[in-house]
């Protein structure tokens, strides 16, 4: 199974955003553990390394990203990508980018704690919390 893991999913792991870490962490460790696979676009990166080297330092950033990198298929930004997203996304460019890059890579599954800002077409989109108990 290929799953697609939006930013936050990955940030509320990162700095404990309670009441989210408990289920994104279980995501991460679903991946982790080679359970499913994991996909995340390459602006998820850049974006992590920027917040983590803010709230902590560069060399957490840096050795997480390393972490990352093992761990997960990153999807290459492509102007086909950015292209979709211009097109489709009317409230946030970052998700659209999110969104056609799970769709570029055939995901299952887009897990993000904002669902609502996502379009229901050609992927199923749940919360880390719906995902986990689908295992149930």
């Amino acid at each position: 199974m290929k799953i697609f893991l939006d930013t936050n999913v990955i940030l509320d792991v990162l700095i404990k955003r309670e009441p989210f870490y408990i289920d994104s962490s279980k995501v991460l460790t679903l991946v982790n553990e080679k359970i499913v696979s994991g996909y995340i676009s390459a602006i998820t990166i850049n974006n992590i390394y920027y917040i983590l080297r803010k709230l902590k330092d560069k060399e957490t950033a840096k050795n997480f990203i390393t972490e990352i990198l093992e761990s997960y298929e990153i999807i290459p930004l492509t102007k086909d990508i950015l292209n979709q997203a211009n097109k489709i996304s009317a409230d946030d460019f970052e998700d659209g980018i999110q969104f056609f890059s799970a769709l570029d890579c055939g995901c299952d599954f887009l897990i993000t704690r904002n669902d609502k800002d996502y379009p229901r077409l050609g992927i199923k989109i749940i919360n880390p919390g719906q995902f986990i108990g689908m295992d149930s």
